[in-house]
């Protein structure tokens, strides 16, 4: 059950740096605050990739899924918060 949980979520953020490694556009803070460029992106697609692939290894060898979702949890969240801080005006 972890590994598709950790799979799933790293669908979703592959499919949304993708997304964004293309466009290359984003809000003030994603682009000069946190730095968040074409490059950023690839890079984290290329990291989930790797996590899915050692969450599909789970599936069928006896790995340690939760300590290996926990750690990508962290990366989960790194990412989608560097576009957290654009969505609120301080005027």
């Amino acid at each position: 059950m972890w590994s598709g949980v950790g799979l799933a979520l790293c669908v979703i953020l592959i499919a949304v740096a993708a997304l964004k490694s293309k466009h290359g556009r984003g809000s003030f803070y994603e682009r000069e605050v946190y730095g968040m460029t074409r490059r950023t992106h690839r890079a984290y697609a290329i990291l989930s990739a790797i996590f899915a692939l050692a969450f599909i290894a789970a599936f069928f060898a006896p790995l340690p899924t939760v300590p290996l979702l926990a750690a990508y949890a962290l990366i989960f969240i790194f990412y989608f918060s560097s576009f957290a801080r654009g969505f609120s005006d301080e005027e």
